[in-house]
């Protein structure tokens, strides 16, 4: 009787070991499965960086960006996406590949290029001679989410100095639809937005 009690104990302990190895492979192939299904993303395009060039004759305005200000929501690596009036969703599997600040600045250079006015960040200075710039700015974004309402909303505002006048004061309210559903249309809608922005600001120089 001790014998088979002996037998049944070792069975059942191999097939806890074989069962607990089976959970164990079960979980690493789920890690594994897991790492390999995240998508990163940029904010800018990488084809409109270099190709929105201001007029070759033409001297661009230089407007140098003194401080952006963004949400604490955007200052995290998932995409963000509003879900109801009250709650947002922060993705774990879809992630932006630059912080969102550099995405911004970046999607506003390239539409600022092409209406003829050279963004510079405090980096450009430190690179080599650069000239004093005519016009300065600080952007604080309030909110820039894709919403539940499949848009995209910009809001916020923004204070330009120039040399020779005083300080202009803007606000900033805009929308733009996102016209598939998924995150690459949601982007494709936040730089819309973006370059809606850039416009204002040429105006107001």
């Amino acid at each position: 009787m001790n014998v088979t009690m002996s037998k049944f104990d070792s069975k059942v302990g191999g097939w806890r070991l074989a069962g607990f190895l089976c959970v164990l492979v079960l979980f690493m192939g789920g890690c594994s499965s897991s790492s390999s299904s995240l998508h990163y993303y940029l904010l800018h395009s990488t084809s409109a960086t270099h190709s929105a060039n201001a007029q070759a004759n033409q001297t661009p305005a230089l407007l140098k960006i003194d401080k952006l200000v963004i949400p604490e929501y955007l200052k995290q690596r998932g995409l963000v996406y509003q879900i109801s009036e009250t709650n947002i969703h922060i993705s774990t599997t879809h992630l932006w590949a630059e912080p969102v600040e550099e995405g911004i600045v970046k999607v506003l250079r390239s539409a600022l290029s092409s209406k003829g006015v050279k963004l510079l960040k405090q980096a450009d200075y430190a690179r080599g001679s650069v000239p004093a710039a005519n016009h300065r700015i600080s952007i604080l974004i309030n909110d820039f989410v894709s919403t539940y309402g499949g848009e995209v909303i910009l809001s916020g505002e923004y204070v330009i100095t120039a040399a020779d006048s005083d300080a202009m004061h803007q606000s900033f309210m805009f929308k733009a639809p996102i016209n598939h559903d998924g995150f690459e249309a949601s982007i494709k809608a936040m730089r819309a937005t973006l370059n809606q922005l850039s416009e204002q600001i040429k105006e107001t120089m």
